[in-house]
Protein backbone atom coordinates (compact mmCIF):
# COMPACT_ATOMS: atom_id res chain seq x y z
CA UNK A 1 0.00 0.00 0.00
CA UNK A 2 1.13 3.60 -0.60
CA UNK A 3 1.87 6.04 2.09
CA UNK A 4 0.41 8.44 3.24
CA UNK A 5 -0.55 11.35 0.51
CA UNK A 6 -1.40 15.05 1.36
CA UNK A 7 -5.13 14.35 0.16
CA UNK A 8 -5.34 11.90 3.17
CA UNK A 9 -4.78 14.39 5.51
CA UNK A 10 -6.92 17.32 4.44
CA UNK A 11 -9.90 14.32 4.05
CA UNK A 12 -9.24 13.44 7.62
CA UNK A 13 -9.06 16.78 8.91
CA UNK A 14 -12.18 18.08 6.55
CA UNK A 15 -14.37 15.20 9.27
CA UNK A 16 -12.08 16.81 12.55
CA UNK A 17 -13.30 20.38 11.52
CA UNK A 18 -17.21 19.09 10.52
CA UNK A 19 -17.77 16.91 13.00
CA UNK A 20 -17.92 19.32 15.73
CA UNK A 21 -19.90 21.60 14.10
CA UNK A 22 -22.70 19.02 13.91
CA UNK A 23 -23.58 20.02 17.48
CA UNK A 24 -22.34 23.49 17.46
CA UNK A 25 -24.91 25.25 15.10
CA UNK A 26 -28.07 24.58 15.63
CA UNK A 27 -29.26 22.45 12.45
CA UNK A 28 -26.53 21.59 10.99
CA UNK A 29 -26.84 18.19 12.64
CA UNK A 30 -27.65 17.39 8.82
CA UNK A 31 -24.01 17.38 8.19
CA UNK A 32 -23.74 14.20 10.75
CA UNK A 33 -25.33 12.18 7.64
CA UNK A 34 -22.18 12.70 5.72
CA UNK A 35 -19.56 14.16 7.71
CA UNK A 36 -17.73 10.66 7.91
CA UNK A 37 -17.00 10.14 4.41
CA UNK A 38 -13.98 12.75 3.89
CA UNK A 39 -12.15 10.19 6.83
CA UNK A 40 -13.22 6.84 5.18
CA UNK A 41 -12.01 7.75 2.32
CA UNK A 42 -9.13 8.63 3.27
CA UNK A 43 -8.18 5.20 5.08
CA UNK A 44 -9.93 2.84 2.92
CA UNK A 45 -6.27 2.27 0.74
CA UNK A 46 -3.96 2.91 3.86
CA UNK A 47 -1.97 0.46 6.04
CA UNK A 48 -3.92 -0.08 9.60
CA UNK A 49 -1.04 2.15 11.33
CA UNK A 50 -1.33 4.76 8.57
CA UNK A 51 -5.24 4.95 9.19
CA UNK A 52 -4.55 5.24 13.01
CA UNK A 53 -2.63 8.13 12.48
CA UNK A 54 -5.33 9.87 9.87
CA UNK A 55 -7.94 8.73 12.75
CA UNK A 56 -6.17 10.31 15.50
CA UNK A 57 -5.63 13.31 13.61
CA UNK A 58 -9.28 13.83 12.66
CA UNK A 59 -10.71 13.18 16.14
CA UNK A 60 -8.18 15.56 17.72
CA UNK A 61 -9.34 18.06 15.52
CA UNK A 62 -12.45 17.25 15.77
CA UNK A 63 -12.26 17.19 19.77
CA UNK A 64 -9.95 20.66 20.14
CA UNK A 65 -12.56 22.18 18.38
CA UNK A 66 -15.87 20.86 20.18
CA UNK A 67 -14.17 21.42 23.19
CA UNK A 68 -12.12 24.42 23.05
CA UNK A 69 -13.68 26.68 25.53
CA UNK A 70 -12.22 24.49 28.14
CA UNK A 71 -9.28 26.38 28.13
CA UNK A 72 -10.70 29.78 29.59
CA UNK A 73 -12.52 27.16 32.21
CA UNK A 74 -8.97 25.92 33.15
CA UNK A 75 -7.53 29.35 33.29
CA UNK A 76 -10.58 31.13 35.12
CA UNK A 77 -11.72 27.85 37.75
CA UNK A 78 -8.86 25.58 37.71
CA UNK A 79 -6.11 28.40 38.36
CA UNK A 80 -3.63 27.09 35.16
CA UNK A 81 -2.18 29.48 33.28
CA UNK A 82 -3.39 30.08 29.91
CA UNK A 83 -0.35 28.02 28.15
CA UNK A 84 -0.61 25.04 30.75
CA UNK A 85 -4.28 25.28 29.54
CA UNK A 86 -3.55 24.82 26.06
CA UNK A 87 -1.56 22.37 26.43
CA UNK A 88 -3.58 20.38 28.04
CA UNK A 89 -6.36 20.70 25.93
CA UNK A 90 -4.08 19.31 22.85
CA UNK A 91 -3.34 16.44 25.04
CA UNK A 92 -7.08 15.57 25.99
CA UNK A 93 -8.05 16.26 22.37
CA UNK A 94 -5.81 13.52 21.20
CA UNK A 95 -6.92 11.48 24.07
CA UNK A 96 -10.38 11.69 22.94
CA UNK A 97 -9.36 11.70 19.23
CA UNK A 98 -7.83 8.22 19.57
CA UNK A 99 -11.46 6.88 19.41
CA UNK A 100 -11.24 7.83 15.73
CA UNK A 101 -7.42 6.17 15.41
CA UNK A 102 -8.97 2.96 17.03
CA UNK A 103 -11.52 2.55 15.09
CA UNK A 104 -9.74 3.60 11.89
CA UNK A 105 -6.86 0.90 12.65
CA UNK A 106 -9.59 -1.92 13.56
CA UNK A 107 -11.48 -1.60 10.26
CA UNK A 108 -8.73 -1.69 7.86
CA UNK A 109 -7.13 -4.18 9.86
CA UNK A 110 -9.96 -6.27 9.08
CA UNK A 111 -10.70 -4.61 5.75
CA UNK A 112 -13.91 -3.97 5.88
CA UNK A 113 -14.12 -0.62 3.45
CA UNK A 114 -12.93 -3.01 0.79
CA UNK A 115 -15.34 -5.66 1.65
CA UNK A 116 -18.66 -5.54 -0.66
CA UNK A 117 -22.14 -6.33 0.93
CA UNK A 118 -24.53 -5.25 3.33
CA UNK A 119 -21.93 -7.26 6.30
CA UNK A 120 -19.07 -5.12 5.81
CA UNK A 121 -21.37 -2.11 6.25
CA UNK A 122 -23.00 -3.14 9.63
CA UNK A 123 -19.47 -4.45 10.87
CA UNK A 124 -18.61 -0.78 10.07
CA UNK A 125 -21.17 1.05 12.17
CA UNK A 126 -21.51 -1.75 14.82
CA UNK A 127 -17.28 -1.38 15.51
CA UNK A 128 -17.84 2.36 16.02
CA UNK A 129 -20.83 2.56 18.10
CA UNK A 130 -19.16 0.26 20.20
CA UNK A 131 -16.63 2.89 20.64
CA UNK A 132 -18.41 5.54 21.36
CA UNK A 133 -20.19 3.49 23.95
CA UNK A 134 -17.06 1.76 25.60
CA UNK A 135 -14.62 4.82 25.34
CA UNK A 136 -13.85 6.59 28.08
CA UNK A 137 -14.80 10.02 27.31
CA UNK A 138 -14.47 13.19 29.71
CA UNK A 139 -17.65 14.78 27.29
CA UNK A 140 -19.36 12.49 25.37
CA UNK A 141 -19.51 14.03 21.67
CA UNK A 142 -21.35 11.21 19.84
CA UNK A 143 -22.43 11.56 16.63
CA UNK A 144 -26.18 11.27 17.70
CA UNK A 145 -26.10 14.03 20.09
CA UNK A 146 -26.16 16.30 16.39
CA UNK A 147 -29.49 15.27 15.68
CA UNK A 148 -31.29 17.13 18.90
CA UNK A 149 -33.17 19.40 16.05
CA UNK A 150 -34.97 16.46 14.38
CA UNK A 151 -37.74 15.31 16.40
CA UNK A 152 -39.09 12.08 14.33
CA UNK A 153 -35.22 10.90 14.05
CA UNK A 154 -34.31 10.83 17.44
CA UNK A 155 -37.37 9.39 19.01
CA UNK A 156 -36.12 5.50 18.82
CA UNK A 157 -33.98 6.87 21.80
CA UNK A 158 -36.85 4.98 23.74
CA UNK A 159 -36.82 1.45 22.59
CA UNK A 160 -32.33 0.75 22.14
CA UNK A 161 -30.76 4.51 23.24
CA UNK A 162 -28.47 6.99 21.58
CA UNK A 163 -26.50 4.26 20.54
CA UNK A 164 -28.96 2.99 17.56
CA UNK A 165 -28.92 6.29 16.29
CA UNK A 166 -25.53 6.73 15.94
CA UNK A 167 -25.25 3.08 14.00
CA UNK A 168 -27.75 4.44 11.84
CA UNK A 169 -25.77 7.28 10.56
CA UNK A 170 -22.65 5.31 10.31
CA UNK A 171 -24.45 2.48 8.13
CA UNK A 172 -25.68 6.00 5.83
CA UNK A 173 -21.94 7.53 5.59
CA UNK A 174 -20.59 4.32 5.06
CA UNK A 175 -23.24 3.94 1.91
CA UNK A 176 -23.25 6.61 0.44
CA UNK A 177 -19.77 6.46 0.50
CA UNK A 178 -20.14 3.47 -1.91
CA UNK A 179 -22.45 5.56 -3.76
CA UNK A 180 -19.68 7.95 -4.57
CA UNK A 181 -16.80 5.25 -5.37
CA UNK A 182 -19.52 3.39 -7.71
CA UNK A 183 -19.95 6.90 -9.80
CA UNK A 184 -16.53 7.47 -10.07
CA UNK A 185 -15.67 3.78 -11.38
CA UNK A 186 -18.96 4.06 -13.42
CA UNK A 187 -19.93 0.50 -11.70
CA UNK A 188 -23.50 -0.31 -10.62
CA UNK A 189 -24.20 1.11 -7.19
CA UNK A 190 -24.37 -0.63 -4.16
CA UNK A 191 -28.06 -2.25 -4.27
CA UNK A 192 -28.06 -3.80 -1.03
CA UNK A 193 -26.13 -1.31 0.98
CA UNK A 194 -28.65 1.47 -0.36
CA UNK A 195 -31.38 -0.97 0.23
CA UNK A 196 -30.71 -1.17 4.26
CA UNK A 197 -30.03 2.22 4.44
CA UNK A 198 -33.50 3.55 2.72
CA UNK A 199 -34.85 0.77 5.04
CA UNK A 200 -33.42 2.34 8.39
CA UNK A 201 -33.99 5.68 7.58
CA UNK A 202 -37.88 4.74 7.10
CA UNK A 203 -38.69 2.68 10.01
CA UNK A 204 -37.20 5.56 11.97
CA UNK A 205 -39.10 8.00 10.79
CA UNK A 206 -42.23 5.99 10.92
CA UNK A 207 -41.16 4.97 14.27
CA UNK A 208 -40.54 8.39 15.16
CA UNK A 209 -44.02 10.06 13.88
CA UNK A 210 -45.88 7.31 15.36
CA UNK A 211 -44.48 7.67 18.75
CA UNK A 212 -44.98 12.05 18.55
CA UNK A 213 -48.30 11.19 18.39
CA UNK A 214 -48.64 8.88 21.17
CA UNK A 215 -46.68 10.36 23.58
CA UNK A 216 -48.22 13.60 22.86
CA UNK A 217 -51.31 11.99 23.97
CA UNK A 218 -49.80 10.29 26.99
CA UNK A 219 -48.56 14.30 28.06
CA UNK A 220 -51.85 15.80 27.86
CA UNK A 221 -53.75 12.90 30.06
CA UNK A 222 -50.41 13.47 32.82
CA UNK A 223 -51.13 15.17 35.94
CA UNK A 224 -49.43 18.10 36.05
CA UNK A 225 -47.10 20.27 38.24
CA UNK A 226 -46.59 24.11 38.03
CA UNK A 227 -42.49 24.90 38.29
CA UNK A 228 -40.16 27.48 38.05
CA UNK A 229 -36.87 28.11 37.64
CA UNK A 230 -34.93 30.65 39.21
CA UNK A 231 -31.47 32.03 37.02
CA UNK A 232 -30.01 34.68 39.51
CA UNK A 233 -27.26 34.81 36.77
CA UNK A 234 -23.79 34.99 39.08
CA UNK A 235 -20.76 34.60 37.56
CA UNK A 236 -18.95 31.93 39.82
CA UNK A 237 -16.09 33.86 40.45
CA UNK A 238 -18.88 36.36 42.46
CA UNK A 239 -19.93 32.83 45.05
CA UNK A 240 -17.57 32.38 46.92
CA UNK A 241 -18.05 32.47 51.16
CA UNK A 242 -18.46 36.26 51.36
CA UNK A 243 -21.13 36.54 49.65
CA UNK A 244 -23.23 34.11 50.53
CA UNK A 245 -25.83 35.96 51.66
CA UNK A 246 -26.19 38.08 48.42
CA UNK A 247 -26.64 35.49 46.17
CA UNK A 248 -28.95 33.83 48.84
CA UNK A 249 -31.15 37.10 48.96
CA UNK A 250 -31.09 37.45 45.53
CA UNK A 251 -32.48 34.08 45.27
CA UNK A 252 -35.26 34.27 47.39
CA UNK A 253 -35.73 37.64 45.80
CA UNK A 254 -36.71 36.33 42.54
CA UNK A 255 -38.56 33.26 43.81
CA UNK A 256 -41.04 36.03 45.38
CA UNK A 257 -41.86 36.44 41.47
CA UNK A 258 -43.00 32.81 41.67
CA UNK A 259 -46.37 33.13 42.66
CA UNK A 260 -48.48 30.24 40.51
CA UNK A 261 -45.76 27.48 40.81
CA UNK A 262 -45.74 24.15 42.72
CA UNK A 263 -42.03 23.51 42.62
CA UNK A 264 -39.28 26.22 42.85
CA UNK A 265 -35.68 25.43 41.46
CA UNK A 266 -32.49 27.18 42.42
CA UNK A 267 -29.52 25.64 40.10
CA UNK A 268 -26.06 23.69 41.34
CA UNK A 269 -24.31 25.14 43.88
CA UNK A 270 -27.14 28.51 44.43
CA UNK A 271 -26.18 28.60 48.31
CA UNK A 272 -22.97 29.03 48.81
CA UNK A 273 -22.89 27.54 52.49
CA UNK A 274 -22.32 24.22 54.00
CA UNK A 275 -24.79 22.09 55.67
CA UNK A 276 -24.42 19.33 58.21
CA UNK A 277 -25.78 16.19 56.81
CA UNK A 278 -27.64 15.72 60.66
CA UNK A 279 -29.11 19.08 59.89
CA UNK A 280 -32.84 18.86 59.24
CA UNK A 281 -32.75 22.64 58.46
CA UNK A 282 -31.77 24.75 55.23
CA UNK A 283 -30.36 27.60 57.66
CA UNK A 284 -28.11 30.20 55.81
CA UNK A 285 -26.45 32.91 58.82
CA UNK A 286 -29.06 32.04 61.12
CA UNK A 287 -31.62 32.76 58.36
CA UNK A 288 -33.76 30.40 56.53
CA UNK A 289 -32.26 29.54 53.33
CA UNK A 290 -35.68 29.27 51.25
CA UNK A 291 -38.53 32.07 51.81
CA UNK A 292 -41.32 31.55 53.33
CA UNK A 293 -44.20 31.01 50.53
CA UNK A 294 -47.15 28.97 51.46
CA UNK A 295 -47.48 25.70 49.92
CA UNK A 296 -44.41 26.01 48.29
CA UNK A 297 -41.30 23.26 47.38
CA UNK A 298 -37.87 24.40 46.59
CA UNK A 299 -34.93 22.60 44.90
CA UNK A 300 -31.78 24.16 45.94
CA UNK A 301 -28.24 23.18 44.78
CA UNK A 302 -25.67 23.45 47.95
CA UNK A 303 -22.79 22.17 49.93
CA UNK A 304 -23.15 19.28 52.89
CA UNK A 305 -20.77 17.61 54.93
CA UNK A 306 -20.29 14.35 57.30
CA UNK A 307 -17.51 14.82 60.03
CA UNK A 308 -14.67 12.20 59.50
CA UNK A 309 -14.86 12.05 63.47
CA UNK A 310 -18.40 12.21 64.91
CA UNK A 311 -17.44 12.80 67.98
CA UNK A 312 -14.28 15.67 67.09
CA UNK A 313 -15.11 19.10 69.43
CA UNK A 314 -13.67 21.15 66.22
CA UNK A 315 -15.04 21.21 62.43
CA UNK A 316 -12.05 21.87 59.96
CA UNK A 317 -11.85 21.70 56.20
CA UNK A 318 -9.50 18.97 56.51
CA UNK A 319 -11.78 16.86 59.30
CA UNK A 320 -14.68 16.25 56.63
CA UNK A 321 -16.34 14.53 53.52
CA UNK A 322 -17.53 16.84 51.03
CA UNK A 323 -20.37 16.85 48.86
CA UNK A 324 -22.35 18.80 46.13
CA UNK A 325 -25.92 18.29 47.20
CA UNK A 326 -28.88 18.84 45.88
CA UNK A 327 -32.10 19.58 48.69
CA UNK A 328 -35.71 18.82 48.23
CA UNK A 329 -37.40 21.49 51.07
CA UNK A 330 -40.68 22.85 52.06
CA UNK A 331 -40.89 26.78 52.45
CA UNK A 332 -40.50 26.85 56.22
CA UNK A 333 -36.54 25.52 54.91
CA UNK A 334 -37.39 21.57 56.39
CA UNK A 335 -35.10 19.23 54.50
CA UNK A 336 -37.50 16.60 52.75
CA UNK A 337 -34.52 15.04 50.58
CA UNK A 338 -30.58 15.30 50.15
CA UNK A 339 -29.13 13.66 46.87
CA UNK A 340 -25.14 13.69 46.81
CA UNK A 341 -23.28 14.17 43.18
CA UNK A 342 -22.01 10.89 41.91
CA UNK A 343 -21.00 12.17 38.63
CA UNK A 344 -18.22 14.39 39.97
CA UNK A 345 -16.25 16.65 37.12
CA UNK A 346 -12.65 15.77 36.85
CA UNK A 347 -9.95 19.03 37.65
CA UNK A 348 -13.64 20.97 38.55
CA UNK A 349 -14.86 19.00 41.56
CA UNK A 350 -12.08 16.65 42.17
CA UNK A 351 -8.02 15.95 41.15
CA UNK A 352 -7.68 12.34 40.67
CA UNK A 353 -5.06 10.60 42.97
CA UNK A 354 -4.64 13.31 45.77
CA UNK A 355 -5.26 10.52 48.47
CA UNK A 356 -1.90 8.99 47.52
CA UNK A 357 -0.11 11.97 46.59
CA UNK A 358 -1.06 15.08 48.49
CA UNK A 359 0.81 17.80 46.62
CA UNK A 360 -1.12 17.38 43.66
CA UNK A 361 -3.38 19.88 45.06
CA UNK A 362 -0.52 22.25 44.62
CA UNK A 363 -1.11 22.34 41.04
CA UNK A 364 -4.82 23.54 40.95
CA UNK A 365 -5.64 24.88 44.06
CA UNK A 366 -9.14 26.14 43.48
CA UNK A 367 -10.21 22.50 42.44
CA UNK A 368 -12.23 21.18 44.56
CA UNK A 369 -11.64 18.32 46.70
CA UNK A 370 -15.52 16.31 46.90
CA UNK A 371 -16.35 13.20 47.74
CA UNK A 372 -18.88 11.46 45.12
CA UNK A 373 -22.31 10.15 46.81
CA UNK A 374 -23.63 6.46 46.29
CA UNK A 375 -27.25 6.87 46.21
CA UNK A 376 -29.57 7.81 43.95
CA UNK A 377 -32.47 9.32 46.10
CA UNK A 378 -35.57 10.47 44.59
CA UNK A 379 -37.13 13.34 45.78
CA UNK A 380 -40.62 12.66 46.65
CA UNK A 381 -43.58 15.56 46.89
CA UNK A 382 -46.63 12.92 48.00
CA UNK A 383 -49.45 15.92 48.18
CA UNK A 384 -48.21 16.74 44.28
CA UNK A 385 -47.46 13.18 42.83
CA UNK A 386 -43.98 14.33 41.80
CA UNK A 387 -40.89 11.47 42.20
CA UNK A 388 -37.93 13.24 41.41
CA UNK A 389 -34.69 12.24 39.94
CA UNK A 390 -32.48 15.13 41.16
CA UNK A 391 -29.22 14.95 38.59
CA UNK A 392 -25.93 17.68 39.42
CA UNK A 393 -24.22 19.56 36.43
CA UNK A 394 -23.04 16.90 33.62
CA UNK A 395 -24.69 13.67 35.14
CA UNK A 396 -27.57 14.84 32.35
CA UNK A 397 -25.07 13.84 30.02
CA UNK A 398 -25.00 10.46 30.69
CA UNK A 399 -27.36 8.30 29.56
CA UNK A 400 -27.53 5.52 32.10
CA UNK A 401 -27.66 7.89 34.89
CA UNK A 402 -31.24 9.47 34.25
CA UNK A 403 -32.26 5.67 33.36
CA UNK A 404 -31.26 4.12 36.73
CA UNK A 405 -33.51 7.23 38.54
CA UNK A 406 -37.00 6.39 36.20
CA UNK A 407 -36.72 2.55 36.69
CA UNK A 408 -37.02 3.34 40.63
CA UNK A 409 -40.03 5.68 39.99
CA UNK A 410 -39.19 8.66 38.90
CA UNK A 411 -41.83 10.33 36.87
CA UNK A 412 -40.06 13.75 36.25
CA UNK A 413 -35.93 14.65 35.78
CA UNK A 414 -34.85 17.68 37.36
CA UNK A 415 -31.00 18.31 36.27
CA UNK A 416 -29.28 21.54 38.59
CA UNK A 417 -25.85 22.32 36.86
CA UNK A 418 -23.96 25.83 37.08
CA UNK A 419 -22.58 26.52 33.57
CA UNK A 420 -21.30 30.05 34.89
CA UNK A 421 -17.45 28.32 34.18
CA UNK A 422 -18.03 27.85 30.39
CA UNK A 423 -17.95 31.63 29.96
CA UNK A 424 -20.02 33.33 26.76
CA UNK A 425 -18.91 30.26 24.42
CA UNK A 426 -20.98 27.54 22.80
CA UNK A 427 -20.56 25.57 25.56
CA UNK A 428 -23.76 26.16 27.59
CA UNK A 429 -25.64 25.44 24.04
CA UNK A 430 -23.98 22.19 23.96
CA UNK A 431 -24.99 21.10 27.56
CA UNK A 432 -28.51 21.88 26.33
CA UNK A 433 -28.04 20.16 22.90
CA UNK A 434 -27.03 16.67 24.57
CA UNK A 435 -29.28 16.29 27.44
CA UNK A 436 -32.21 16.76 25.32
CA UNK A 437 -31.49 12.26 25.06
CA UNK A 438 -32.35 11.99 28.76
CA UNK A 439 -36.23 13.26 27.98
CA UNK A 440 -36.73 11.28 24.87
CA UNK A 441 -34.92 7.74 26.40
CA UNK A 442 -37.20 7.86 29.97
CA UNK A 443 -40.09 9.42 28.11
CA UNK A 444 -39.94 12.65 30.92
CA UNK A 445 -40.39 15.81 30.96
CA UNK A 446 -36.58 17.29 32.15
CA UNK A 447 -35.77 20.50 33.84
CA UNK A 448 -32.64 21.98 33.81
CA UNK A 449 -31.79 25.00 36.20
CA UNK A 450 -28.69 26.60 35.29
CA UNK A 451 -27.21 29.52 37.28
CA UNK A 452 -26.47 31.60 34.09
CA UNK A 453 -28.31 29.88 30.90
CA UNK A 454 -28.99 27.92 29.45
CA UNK A 455 -32.35 26.99 31.72
CA UNK A 456 -35.05 24.58 29.95
CA UNK A 457 -38.26 23.17 30.11
CA UNK A 458 -37.79 19.87 27.69
CA UNK A 459 -40.86 17.62 26.75
CA UNK A 460 -40.66 13.71 26.81
CA UNK A 461 -40.49 13.91 22.92
CA UNK A 462 -37.45 16.18 23.35
CA UNK A 463 -39.16 19.33 22.40
CA UNK A 464 -37.66 22.66 23.64
CA UNK A 465 -40.70 23.95 25.59
CA UNK A 466 -39.22 27.15 26.67
CA UNK A 467 -35.72 28.54 27.57
CA UNK A 468 -33.93 31.36 28.40
CA UNK A 469 -30.83 33.32 27.37
CA UNK A 470 -27.25 33.05 28.36
CA UNK A 471 -25.93 35.08 30.77
CA UNK A 472 -29.45 36.81 31.14
CA UNK A 473 -31.11 37.22 35.27
CA UNK A 474 -35.04 35.71 34.87
CA UNK A 475 -37.05 33.36 35.69
CA UNK A 476 -38.52 30.55 33.72
CA UNK A 477 -41.78 29.49 34.60
CA UNK A 478 -43.84 26.53 33.09
CA UNK A 479 -46.44 23.56 33.83
CA UNK A 480 -45.02 20.09 33.10
CA UNK A 481 -46.87 16.87 32.89
CA UNK A 482 -45.48 13.81 35.40
CA UNK A 483 -45.44 10.67 33.69
CA UNK A 484 -46.74 7.91 35.31
CA UNK A 485 -47.82 5.51 32.37
CA UNK A 486 -45.16 3.09 32.45
CA UNK A 487 -41.16 3.07 31.26
CA UNK A 488 -39.60 2.72 28.17
CA UNK A 489 -38.06 -0.26 26.98
CA UNK A 490 -34.47 1.61 27.36
CA UNK A 491 -35.30 2.68 30.67
CA UNK A 492 -35.76 -1.73 31.20
CA UNK A 493 -32.98 -2.80 28.66
CA UNK A 494 -30.29 -0.06 29.02
CA UNK A 495 -27.35 0.26 26.52
CA UNK A 496 -27.40 -3.16 25.12
CA UNK A 497 -27.22 -1.89 21.62
CA UNK A 498 -23.65 -1.17 20.95
CA UNK A 499 -22.85 -4.52 23.15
Amino acid sequence: MSKIKTRDYILAALTGVLYPLTFMVPYLGILAWIVLIPLFWSIVKRTPKDAFKLGLLSGTIANFIGTYWLVGTLTRFGGFPTPISFIFIIFLSAYAGLAFGVFSYITTRLGLFKKPGILAVVIIASIWTSIEYLFPFLFPYGITNSQADFLPIIQIYDLFGIYCLSFVIVVVNVTLMRVIKRFKLNALLPGGELLLSFMLIVLTLAYGYFRIAQVDAEIAKSPKLKVGMVQANFDFLAKTENQEKTVTDKHKEMSQDLKNVDLIIWPETSIQAWFSNDSNYLIVRDELGVPQMEGKYFIVGGMSYTPLDPDAEIITDDNIIKYNTAFLTDSNGIILGRYHKIKLLLFGEYLPFTKYIPAIKNISPATGDFTPGDKLDLFVIEDKGARIAPIICYEDIIPSFSRQFVAKGANLIVNITNDAWFGMTIAPYQHLLISIPRAVETRRFLLRSTNTGISAIIDPIGRVVSKTGNFEQTNLEGEVSLMNGGVTLYTKIGDVFPI
